[in-house]
């Protein structure tokens, strides 16, 4: 097991955590109750398959409950995205829209790295996730061919998530490192190019703005006599660049890890010996 192979797993596996406990917080407050039940279902996967992934280092259950729970917030690797409070549900939305389709790019190409154990247990992974996928579509489409009201909402949730979308591509620690061994086949920058390309793309499709949705509140837009909505002034707003986000694959967080954390590991920290 090489530093490079930990590096990469110990990202995978942080993602997967910190977004799962995040949509694990809208249990009993979802908008209906068989969105309840998906979403906890979607947190449950999430959280299931970062203890695959942290089973990959480690020796046995307890190794993998100090990984997922033993370690300090500036030793977790997920991108800030994953770790952000869900607002409300059109940020969650957006989010969720966003990294579970920035994480299919991601492992579709993990599905020919050098490892065979990861590679078997990325392939796993992404059967399960199929649903995410299709829970995610559905509303997107559902909330962007919606009301006035619900594109008011979804337009600058995603602009706030896809702000920070870059950061589930930030080069993680050794990832030269990867590439040489084979473990990746596509660096990071790249398959974030690739994945900004087709998320644009996808958004114009759905009838949103496609450069990452510019608004920043739904008061700076208005509807059109169609329908579609524009800037206040009547002007094309200013889209946004990544201008956050960055710093979570260096173990650089906000707040709202820190947050997090504590909630997420009291039991591991005040009853040793607990499994998870």
């Amino acid at each position: 097991m090489t530093d490079a192979f930990v590096a990469l797993v110990t990202a995978l596996a942080d993602d997967e955590l910190i977004l799962g406990h995040r949509h694990s917080e809208w249990t009993g407050y979802a908008p209906h109750i068989e969105e309840d039940v998906a979403f906890a279902s979607i947190a449950q996967d999430e959280i299931g398959h970062a203890s695959s992934y942290y089973a990959l280092l480690a020796d046995g259950p307890q190794e993998v409950d100090a990984l997922a729970l033993g370690r300090q917030p500036d030793a977790y690797r997920n991108a800030v995205l994953c770790e952000r409070p869900n607002a409300d549900w059109a940020f969650t939305l957006a989010r969720h829209w966003l990294y579970d389709h920035a994480d299919d790019f991601r492992s579709q190409t993990l599905e020919h790295t050098s490892e065979p154990k990861l590679r078997q247990l990325v392939t796993k992974i992404r059967r399960e996730e199929r649903y995410h996928l299709l829970h995610a579509d559905y509303w997107m489409k559902r909330v962007a061919q919606g009301p006035v009201d619900a594109r008011t909402r979804i337009i600058p949730a995603m602009a706030r998530a896809f702000a920070e979308v870059g950061g589930l591509f930030e080069p993680f620690d050794r990832e030269q490192e990867a590439l040489e061994e084979g473990l990746l086949t596509v660096d990071s920058p790249t398959l974030r190019d690739r994945f900004t390309e087709w998320a644009s793309s996808a958004l114009d499709e759905l009838g949103l703005p496609g450069d990452a949705a510019r608004a920043t509140a739904p008061s700076e837009f208005v509807a059109s006599s169609s329908g579609d909505l524009i800037a206040g002034d009547g002007a094309p707003a200013e889209p946004v660049a990544f201008t956050s986000g960055l710093g979570g694959r260096r173990g650089v967080h906000t707040g709202d890890l820190d947050e997090l954390w504590r909630a997420m590991t009291t039991q591991y920290r005040e009853n040793e010996g607990a499994t998870w």
